[in-house]
């Protein structure tokens, strides 16, 4: 479970990836977290439109197991779309 001095490392980690993501045309960005019940909710909205839903859920699904790989475990990167 994620520490609350952990937090930012993480999502700056999670940042990273979503810039790697990006340099492959699939544009999304971190819109805000919350560590709550032993999990970190990190939310990834669309940085541009036209991202389809299943490139915004791939990403998503890649970076929370390197995370897990790298043992940040209890680590949620939850989808959302702006109005």
């Amino acid at each position: 479970m994620p520490t609350q001095q952990q937090v930012k490392g993480i999502v700056a980690e999670v940042r990273q990836q979503l810039k790697d993501a990006a340099e492959k045309g699939i544009h999304l960005k971190v819109t805000g977290n919350k560590l709550a019940d032993d999990w970190l909710y990190v939310v990834v909205t669309p940085a541009k439109s036209g991202v389809r839903a299943l490139d915004h859920a791939d990403v998503m699904s890649k970076i929370e197991r390197k995370l897990r790989q790298d043992g940040k475990k209890h680590v949620l990167l939850v989808p959302m779309l702006e109005d």
